[in-house]
């Protein structure tokens, strides 16, 4: 499969990504983008973390829900301006990377990817279904985008998709894993492709790390996975305006160190008081037998358990 993304032939010679980490979506992709910013041997974008280039076609499918109006914006259009993104880097970085999570769930993406870099390696990070569609339920209504209890939101969700909502409002299919993990084991090679829990990650980032630097072939800093993106609202609304003017923002970017700047965002995680809706036991009983049999079926490919099941699902 080709389109205007090009092929390998097709590109001009520059730093060019051979490393996507493609999702999902709430699963650890920021954390591990910030890990890889504090690395020397690990290239990234110029401007921005999540460029989405390979999954373009499909977002810009799928602007009508609130705040989708600023996908277009968000994204890179054309392989020009992807290059671009990543021209300043060095070329004989052992790893540049593009930290994309729309790239799992848009199944087309990973044969753009294939298309373009046919070489590239492929790390896929997966969080407890049950988990993962509330966090991004958490995050569309941190954002003030989400207004439904999760409960009404969950129903809406084949609604909203005909409707051409974009997938973070897709809480029903956000869950859903292994033939996307299977489309990157058959395009890629299983050799090629990793795929770590964000549990473990979260549990025991020694073993993690020293994962991704055997695959990777880098160095990662040492200490726990960081904590970034976290959801919920900052109850105190003088807070909530210092840390949202971005002008503040900018401000300390130019002058912390970004090592320092990572250590203070999860100590200020830790401190500062946040708000956030709460998954009700039956939501979280119908969740986890909706993803039971998807979640059977990753282990299965995986070749081992994940420890998302509950027993008596575990026996059907």
């Amino acid at each position: 499969m080709t389109d205007r993304r090009g092929t390998p032939g097709a590109s001009p010679a520059g730093p060019r990504p051979n490393v996507f980490v493609v999702g999902a979506a709430k699963c650890g992709t920021t954390s591990l983008h910030r890990l890889f910013d504090l690395c020397p041997q690990v290239g990234t974008a110029r401007t921005r973390k999540e460029l989405h280039f390979f999954s373009e076609p499909e977002l810009m499918l799928r602007v009508a829900g609130p705040g989708d109006a600023a996908i277009p914006q968000a994204i890179i259009h054309s392989q020009e301006a992807y290059l671009a993104e990543h021209a300043h880097l060095d070329q004989d970085l052992p790893v540049i990377a593009d930290v994309s999570p729309s790239y799992l769930q848009n199944p087309p993406a990973a044969e753009r990817i294939r298309d373009f870099a046919p070489g590239a390696r492929i790390l896929i990070l997966l969080r407890a279904p049950v988990s993962k569609v509330f966090s991004q339920y958490v995050h569309q209504w941190s954002d003030g985008y989400e207004e439904l209890p999760f409960a009404e939101a969950w129903e809406k969700c084949p609604e909203r998709m005909v409707s051409g909502w974009s997938g973070m409002f897709d809480y029903q299919n956000g869950g859903y894993y292994a033939a996307d993990v299977k489309r990157y084991f058959d395009l890629f090679g299983r050799d090629r492709v990793l795929v770590l829990l964000f549990e473990e990650m979260t549990a025991d980032m020694d073993t993690a790390r020293a994962q991704i630097n055997s695959f990777l072939g880098v160095t990662l800093p040492a200490g726990d996975l960081p904590r970034m993106n976290a959801g919920g609202r900052i109850r105190s609304p003088f807070l909530a305006r210092v840390l949202g003017n971005e002008q503040l923002r900018a401000g300390v970017r130019s002058v912390l160190p970004l090592g320092l700047r990572t250590r203070i965002s999860g100590q200020m995680h830790n401190t500062i008081g946040t708000e956030k809706p709460e998954l009700s036991d039956d939501m979280r009983k119908k969740l986890k037998a909706w993803y039971a049999q998807d979640t059977m079926k990753l282990e299965a490919l995986l070749g081992r358990t994940t420890g998302w099941l509950s027993p008596e699902h575990r026996r059907k």
